[in-house]
């Protein structure tokens, strides 16, 4: 298992009455909720398994940038969303290299 945390953009959709959520680190990973609440569980869920799958199939992805990188509208908010992964391909096991690869820029 492994922890990662990104930083998630939620915004208000005030004509459709909901949340949007986007992680800027990570293309086409969104999702959203009917409540701020909701958003937040469903970038839990779509971030955790995004993450498994890239690790099964052994694919890079951007590591997360320090909460200093991002800059956001009015309305916006950032959150940190923090999942543990386990991908179910692997039984578990990590591809080491990919894994150095996601944090090599933190030493």
């Amino acid at each position: 298992m492994q922890t990662f945390k990104y930083y998630a953009v939620v915004t208000p959709d005030l004509e459709d009455d909901c949340y949007l959520v986007r992680f800027p680190d990570l293309k086409n990973v969104f999702t959203d909720g009917e409540t701020l609440l909701e958003a937040v569980k469903h970038a839990e869920e779509v971030l955790e398994g995004m993450l498994e799958v890239m690790i099964d199939y052994n694919r890079q992805f951007n590591p997360p940038s320090p909460v200093s990188a991002f800059k956001i509208e009015e309305g916006e908010s950032l959150i940190a969303i923090e999942v543990d992964v386990t991908p179910k391909g692997t039984d578990g096991d990590f591809k080491q290299e990919l894994i150095d690869y996601i944090y090599a820029d933190e030493d």
